[in-house]
């Protein structure tokens, strides 16, 4: 009797929810017309529209033991999306006072969250292809990464946050099953073909007005037959004074593999942007990304300009490639530019 007493209110709760719940709805639509342009006599030409659309819902309310909760997921289809469109921003967080328990993926902080600096500063709907194309008109693979090393932050995985106050947020988030997306509570639990992760990571001001520090490090433990697991060091440093902002950024990492020789790559960036008016943000990003056993390294430069029109965002910007993937060859030097419209509902 008292097993069917605790079934039957769990159903209750879950069709009928809690009164002390607020739940909210929230979207974004992004049009984004590009062009790339390889340089060298073999070099292509590509354009089109990209489009993404996303649908948000949230909802947060008390436990009855008193305990703050928080829940949600988002829709996300980019363009003619292939595979699911259920798994962004999916958690739950059960909160005490500075403490958080979170369950989920693409939900708490974490070293591949923003791939680049100047999504910090004011130009938030900037695209990485745009500065750094992931892929050249000539095919040819970029160095800078967005998600470097173990990347457990793209899996379902549990997580403790504890904010420190007037200084930051600490994190550890464990992915039991990395690189896999969760799937019903009886399959998928005899998958041997990824390991468990771990991210720790630290963002805060440090009690200090317009100061943004991060510290990631994350690492996966060990697949059979390799030999280098995958891991990474993400740090950054970014500071706001009046309508400037700067900032640096640092990435080392390298993936697993079945060679005894390690291949490391090194990501840096530098940033500077600047508020014209409360509409109007110009930014300019410079990047140098390097790996064992490439000719050259990669380097990239970009120019961005945001202008905010209330319900929609325009963004624009041009940006240089050279030694894509460190390649010497004059294929691997691209030139791009976009236009994108953001509107939120």
């Amino acid at each position: 009797m008292k097993k069917l007493l605790t079934t039957t209110a769990i159903a209750g709760l879950v069709i009928c929810g809690s009164a002390n719940a607020q739940t909210t709805i929230s979207g974004e639509l992004r049009l984004t017309l590009k062009g790339i342009a390889a340089d060298g006599t073999t070099g292509q030409s590509v354009r089109g529209i990209g489009n993404e659309q996303q649908i948000n819902v949230q909802t947060k309310g008390k436990l009855n033991n008193g305990l703050d909760y928080a829940a949600g997921f988002s829709i996300e289809n980019d363009g003619e999306q292939t595979g699911t469109i259920f798994n962004e921003n999916v958690y739950m967080d059960f909160t005490s006072g500075n403490t958080t328990l979170s369950i989920g993926k693409d939900h708490i902080q974490r070293s591949d969250s923003d791939s680049v600096l100047a999504q910090t500063f004011g130009l938030s709907p900037y695209d990485t292809q745009a500065k750094s194309n992931s892929l050249s008109a000539n095919g040819t693979t970029t160095l800078f990464a967005q998600s470097p090393g173990a990347k457990p932050g793209q899996s379902y995985g549990i997580a403790v946050l504890q904010n420190i106050p007037n200084i930051g947020k600490v994190s550890l988030n464990y992915v039991p099953n990395n690189g896999q997306d969760a799937t019903s509570e009886s399959e998928g639990l005899n998958d041997t073909s990824a390991e468990s992760a771990y991210e720790i990571g630290f963002v805060g001001n440090l009690g200090v007005n317009g100061l943004t520090v991060k510290a990631f490090h994350n690492q996966e433990k060990m697949n059979d037959g390799n030999v280098q697991k995958a891991k990474a060091n993400a740090y950054s440093l970014q500071y706001a004074t009046g309508a400037a902002s700067f900032g640096i950024a640092r990435k080392d990492f390298n993936a697993a593999s079945t060679s005894a020789t390690s291949i490391d790559q090194t990501v840096t960036e530098y940033a500077v942007a600047y508020a014209i008016n409360k509409d109007v943000t110009i930014g300019v990003n410079y990047g140098v990304a390097k790996k064992d056993g490439t000719a050259l390294n990669e380097k990239a430069k970009s120019l961005q300009l945001g202008y905010n029109l209330g319900p929609v965002a325009m963004v624009a910007g041009v940006s240089q490639n050279d030694n894509i993937g460190g390649s010497s060859a004059a294929a691997d030097d691209s030139k791009s530019a976009f236009l994108r419209f953001i509107g939120a509902f």
